[in-house]
C-alpha cells in the first residue's frame, strides 16, 4: 500500500508563497510588455503623414488623399491609431477607393517610408458610350462596366449604345464582354461596307435600331448580327435596289429582323 506523503504547514506556505511571487513576475513581465506595445503604437512620430497618389488622371489626386486620410482617421479599441504604419488599414482602404471611383480596376497600396503612404492606381480604359436617356452618355469599358460620365467630345473617339434607363448606370455592369465586343464589331463591320452608322439602339426585346446618315435606319435582331450583314451584303449587290451611294442611302429603314427576308420602306 502506497504511503501518502505527509508536508509540514510551513512548507506549504512557503510553496505558496513561491507560487504567488512567479504569478506577480510573469503579470509585472507582462504589463511591461504590454505598456511599452501601447506605447509604440501610440507614439506620435509613428504616424502616416504624406499620403502620395500616381496613376490618376480622371480622379484628382485631392479627392484619393482625403479618402485616403477619413480612412486612416480615428483608432482601434479606443487607443490603437489606424494611421500607425504597421496597423494601417490596408485592404478597407483599397476597397473604398473602389467603390468610390468607379474608374479604378485595380488599387495597390504601400508604404514608402514609416511616415508616407503611396497609392498606386490603374484606371479603366473606355471601349464605347453608354447612354441612357435623360442621365445621359457614360464611358464604358471592355469588361462592359460603366465607370465615368463621357468627357465632351468623347463621341467622336467610340463607339455610341443607347437603352432607356430608369436609374443612372454608373457603377454597373450592363454588358458581359462578349455581348459588347459583338455590338461593336457590327458596328465596324457596317462601317466597312460603307455605312456610317451614328449608334446603336437597343428597344423592346432583342430589337435594335442602327441610325444611318440620312435619316435612313437598319432594324435587326440583337445577336442576329452575321445574318444582317450577310442580307445587307446580298442588298448591295442589287443596284436597283439601293440607287446612289451607300453612305446616302434613298430608303427609310431596312428590316433586317424576319431571318432572310429583307424589307425596307423608300424615301
Amino acid at each position: 500500500m502506497r504511503k501518502k506523503t505527509l508536508r509540514s504547514p510551513r512548507r506549504v506556505r512557503k510553496e505558496k508563497e513561491q507560487k504567488m511571487r512567479k504569478g506577480l513576475l510573469f503579470f509585472s513581465l507582462f504589463a511591461v510588455l504590454l505598456g511599452g506595445a501601447v506605447y509604440g503604437l501610440a507614439r506620435p512620430s509613428l504616424r502616416i503623414t504624406d499620403i502620395g497618389v500616381s496613376g490618376s488622371s480622371r480622379v484628382p489626386e485631392e479627392r484619393v488623399v482625403e479618402t485616403v486620410r477619413k480612412g486612416i482617421t480615428g483608432t482601434y479599441l479606443g487607443f490603437i491609431p489606424k494611421a500607425h504604419p504597421f496597423v494601417y488599414p490596408k485592404e478597407a482602404l483599397r476597397t473604398e477607393l473602389i467603390k468610390e471611383f468607379p474608374t479604378f480596376s485595380k488599387v495597390s497600396i504601400s508604404l514608402g517610408s514609416l511616415a508616407a503612404l503611396r497609392v498606386i492606381v490603374r484606371e479603366r480604359e473606355p471601349r464605347a458610350l453608354w447612354c441612357a436617356g435623360m442621365f445621359g452618355c457614360f464611358l464604358v469599358d471592355e469588361e462592359g462596366f460603366v465607370f465615368a460620365p463621357a468627357e465632351t467630345g468623347s463621341e467622336k473617339l467610340h463607339f455610341r449604345l443607347e437603352k432607356e434607363a430608369t436609374s443612372s448606370p454608373l457603377g454597373t455592369e450592363i454588358f458581359s464582354a462578349d455581348r459588347l465586343a459583338a455590338s461593336i464589331t457590327f458596328l465596324k463591320e457596317l462601317q466597312m461596307l460603307g455605312f456610317n452608322p451614328e449608334r446603336l439602339v437597343f428597344q423592346h426585346e432583342r430589337d435594335v435600331e442602327v441610325p444611318l446618315s440620312d435619316n435612313a435606319r437598319l432594324l435587326l435582331k440583337e445577336g442576329d448580327y452575321a445574318r444582317a450583314l450577310s442580307n445587307l451584303q446580298a442588298l448591295l449587290l442589287q443596284g436597283n435596289v439601293l440607287p446612289g451611294t451607300v453612305k446616302a442611302t434613298n430608303v427609310e429603314y431596312i428590316d433586317l429582323r424576319f431571318g432572310n427576308k429583307i424589307y425596307f420602306k423608300p424615301k
